[in-house]
């Protein structure tokens, strides 16, 4: 279901749950200018350039879930895409 653009970031705050947020990707541990982590690092919302410049009617950013797998040692992600048409009220 999209969200309006006015409860996007309502909608990222209870993704991520309480603060601080970081920047630090869950995999690499490097700043991500494209990424808000949650204080645990398991959860992120991407919104990079390729979202931000999507067209109004397909803006979206991704709601990112990070699991590690030990006995793998691979980091794996779900990623649920959330719409946010723009010029809507």
């Amino acid at each position: 279901k999209p969200v309006r653009p006015q409860d996007a970031v309502t909608r990222w705050q209870d993704f991520l749950g309480k603060e601080p947020y970081t920047n630090i990707h869950p995999r690499t541990a490097l700043p991500d200018k494209d990424r808000i982590v949650s204080t645990e690092g398991n959860r992120s919302i991407r919104y990079g350039a390729h979202e931000m410049n999507s067209k109004p009617s397909k803006h979206h950013y991704h709601e990112e879930t990070w699991t590690f797998d030990p006995e793998n040692n691979v980091m794996n992600v779900d990623n649920t895409v959330v719409r946010v048409p723009l010029g809507t009220k």
